[in-house]
């Protein structure tokens, strides 16, 4: 009897020592809550960290009233013949009515022009001389195929091609019917879009003129010049 005591004694010392470890393995599941640490719980509470916002583009600069011009001047010029010899006015038609009804006078800075709009103002570079300037084009002509504009007897003098061997020309547009021509100061080389412009105008007039070494002036790089193997001709109208 007294070791059936004893051994009761025993394993109710025993459980009771195991009695807080259980309680304390029970508590960790369901009573007490597990403490995690704010780094570990940030992702789920504000979700993933998120690239930075990129810069805003600045802005691209909107063309200047002069390059809209330009641009539609160069629409324009690939429609027409642009380079090619100059011819000028005979004395005798000093006082002739042109082709807008005006009365021409060889004293003027005018010229005759096939196809491009009467009243449009155009820029005249000589390649022999280097010399520009500006003509009113108020007149139809010339009508012979080797020519390409055909200019008042004061303008021709001005660029040089009344007694020029090589009256070879480059033609720019300028200003439309109506409108006041670009400033003489405004430089092609200048700006971006004005210089693709030129090219372009460049490019399309040499295809028209035939293939040859390109120039070195600004109006006529990238022309192909094959007028500059044409003999001196008369250039009288």
């Amino acid at each position: 009897m007294v070791i059936r005591r004893l051994i009761l004694g025993m394993a109710l010392t025993g459980a009771l020592a195991l009695a807080p470890k259980v309680a304390d393995a029970q508590s960790v599941g369901c009573e007490e809550s597990i403490k995690l640490d704010d780094s570990l719980m940030a992702c789920y509470r504000y979700g993933p960290d998120l690239p930075p916002t990129p810069a805003p583009k600045p802005a691209e600069p909107k063309p200047s009233p002069f390059e809209l011009r330009a641009l539609q001047y160069a629409a324009l010029s690939l429609k027409h013949k642009l380079a090619g010899l100059a011819s000028y006015y005979s004395a005798s038609l000093d006082g002739t009515l042109t082709a807008t009804g005006e009365i021409f006078r060889n004293r003027g800075f005018t010229a005759a022009h096939l196809t491009l709009p009467l009243g449009t103002w155009v820029e005249v570079t000589s390649r022999a001389t280097g010399k520009k300037i500006r003509v009113l084009v108020n007149d139809r002509g010339p009508y012979a195929k080797k020519f390409t504009i055909d200019l008042s007897h004061a303008a021709a003098r001005a660029l040089g091609v009344d007694i020029a061997e090589d009256r070879y020309v480059a033609i720019r547009v300028v200003a439309l019917p109506g409108e006041d021509p670009l400033p003489e100061n405004w430089d092609l080389k200048g700006d971006a879009i004005a210089s693709a412009t030129s090219a372009a105008i460049a490019g399309a007039c040499g295809d028209r003129a035939g293939t040859a070494k390109p120039a070195g002036t600004a109006y006529f790089a990238a022309k192909r010049l094959s007028a500059a193997a044409l003999p001196p001709t008369s250039s009288s109208r």
